[in-house]
């Protein structure tokens, strides 16, 4: 019985990628083949067998497009008369010839037979009714023509024993068609199984992403509190720990997401209009003063060529260089790191940036420069022994590749301590000309620079857990705004309809009431209130995460765990683009 389903569709649908990926190599070799038995055989004949031949084959391969026997019953039974007519019209002409006795005329009818058997076998039992059908269009005649043949030279011997060696033949190509189906079947189903566990896993990624985030928000949020209350130099020590501490599993976060997304091919690269010198720059003064901190040196030498504009991604040349120099850092205790950025010239292909970051430390051994890439490698510890989640080169490396570049260990010379990290990016020639804005997400020059003070706002905050309405309640309070709460998404309606705030900070994973359902009724709300500037606050981390709300309406995106430099930042942004000031 035809089995029917999904598992019948796929099979079909991987028989006909199979052979129609093959059929350059195939379809020539059909017709030398047919052209072949014009030695022997009429040439009207063999012509017509070669138009049989061909002309079933591509009917065949239109029709199982999209087929499905169950729904295209008389479909699948028209390919496989075409799958029969096909081997049929390849197979009569070499039972003719094996009537003959010309020289070679055996051999080469053999040689034919023996062939579309093995053409069977190979490439044709992924579906085995095809398969099966296939087989009978080459066994029958196969048989008739043997037998009609030593019948006619009254050999009765010959008869029985070719017939014997050809029944043994075709039993044995019938067990490894079978074979061969079940290695394509268990290969299938294996891939399904791959599948589905990397699935899986990204779903369990993500869905742990974000039950940790509301944990780790209310952590972060009462640290800085209570860090910006606590006078106590040993409090204020230890409470410093434990936001770095909780910062630190946050990164490690946004590191198991952006390794799963690389692995599925999903990480976003934006290659915009920027100069690459003032990228570099920028990352370095962020740096400056930790380096200076931990008693270390930070110098550079970035050339001249990087000052004009190129088409790169800026964010992730930031977030590779971070992640180096935030190793340099760990890695180092005297002396400093030095950062060395070239413009690399190449024939008939674009320039590269190499970015080399060198350090003082103890240095990598050779032996494990290629396991410092590999995944959660401990493969370097930091000099002061503190933890590192193993993701964060892997990562870069998959990034820079991603862009056209590579990110390596160069050993070091003779006489050299320390490590030497190098990363190369691929640059592509600026679009347009003209002088290049400053990237949103580039601190900006001289400090912070606010479009507007918080001081004042009112806030309303929209979130059905109580710990994350207290965490953004604190941050409000240390940025001076005042904070309206509101637990559900008809509970802030109601507030809505008689109070109207400068904000909304809105939780998008909401029982009853989700966040877009609840910005959409925000929208349709009549005069300003309908005009609110709505900023999602949410556990949902990834970046098609932020690109769908921020589809749907949204004027600004905050993951948690939030920190009040992000807040202030993205309120800044929101209500600058939006030219609204606090109310009195």
């Amino acid at each position: 019985m035809l089995k029917n389903g999904p598992t019948v569709i796929e099979e079909i649908k991987r028989q006909r990628d199979l052979l129609w990926g093959e059929r350059w190599g195939r379809l020539p070799l059909t017709v030398l083949a047919l052209a072949l038995t014009m030695l022997y055989l009429p040439v009207w004949f063999s012509l017509l067998c070669l138009a049989l031949d061909i002309g079933a084959e591509l009917l065949a391969m239109h029709y199982m497009r999209a087929l499905d026997p169950k729904r295209h019953p008389k479909r699948y039974g028209f390919v496989m008369v075409c799958m029969f007519l096909m081997e049929f019209s390849y197979s009569l002409p070499a039972l003719l010839i094996w009537q003959g006795d010309e020289n070679y005329a055996k051999s080469f009818a053999v040689g034919m037979i023996m062939t579309t058997l093995m053409q069977i076998i190979s490439a044709r039992t992924i579906h085995m009714p095809f398969g099966y059908i296939g087989f009978a269009a080459v066994a029958l005649p196969a048989l008739a023509g043997n037998a009609f043949y030593w019948i006619n030279n009254d050999n009765v011997p010959g008869l029985i024993f070719s017939t014997i060696a050809a029944v043994g033949a075709l039993a044995y190509t019938l067990i490894a068609m079978k074979s061969n189906n079940r290695l394509h079947r268990a290969a299938a189903l294996d891939r399904k199984a791959a599948q589905a566990s990397n699935r899986a896993k990204s779903r369990f990624l993500a869905q742990m992403s974000h039950e940790l985030r509301t944990p780790l928000n209310a952590i972060l949020g009462m640290g800085h509190a209570e860090q910006r209350r606590n006078k106590d130099a040993l409090s204020q020590n230890r409470l410093s720990v434990l936001i770095i501490a909780a910062e630190g599993l946050s990164t490690i976060l946004d590191d198991i997401l952006d390794m799963s997304a690389i692995e599925e091919g999903r990480l976003p690269i934006r290659p915009q209009q920027v100069i690459p010198s003032e990228q570099i720059s920028a990352t370095l003064a962020l740096f400056h003063p930790g380096v200076s901190e931990a008693g270390l040196r930070l110098t550079h030498d970035i050339s001249p060529q990087l000052g004009t504009a190129w088409m790169l991604d800026p964010q992730r040349l930031r977030q590779c260089m971070s992640n180096l120099l935030s190793n340099a850092v760990k890695n180092t205790k005297h002396g400093g790191i030095h950062v060395t950025a070239r413009l690399i010239a190449q024939q008939q292909r674009p320039p590269m940036l190499s970015v080399e970051i060198a350090d003082t430390g103890p240095g990598i051994p050779n032996h494990l420069h290629r396991l410092m890439f590999e995944p959660l490698s401990q493969a370097r510890r930091p000099a002061d022994g503190a933890e590192s989640n193993g993701l964060g080169l892997s990562i870069c490396r998959s990034m820079a590749r991603q862009m056209g570049g590579d990110l390596i260990i160069r050993p070091n010379k003779p006489g050299q301590s320390g490590a030497r990290f190098v990363l190369t990016l691929q640059l592509n020639p600026a679009k347009d000309p003209k002088p290049v804005e400053q990237d949103q997400d580039q601190p900006p020059k001289g400090g912070p620079q606010h479009v507007q003070g918080t001081t004042g706002l009112r806030v309303l905050v929209i979130d059905d857990i109580a710990t994350n309405r207290l965490v953004a309640s604190t941050y409000l309070r240390m940025l001076g705004a005042t904070m309206i709460e509101a637990e559900s998404g008809a509970q802030a309606l109601t507030i809505l309809a008689s109070t109207q705030p400068d904000l909304v900070l809105l939780d998008m994973n909401m029982p009853e009431m989700d966040g877009l359902e609840t910005l959409a009724k925000i929208r349709a709300l009549p005069g300003g209130a309908g005009k609110l500037p709505v900023i999602a606050m949410t556990a949902d981390a990834l970046a098609e995460h932020r690109a769908h709300y921020m589809a749907n309406g949204l004027d600004g995106y905050l993951a948690k765990p939030i920190n009040p430099a992000r807040i202030e930042a993205e309120i800044n942004a929101v209500l600058g683009k939006s030219g609204r000031a606090p109310t009195d």
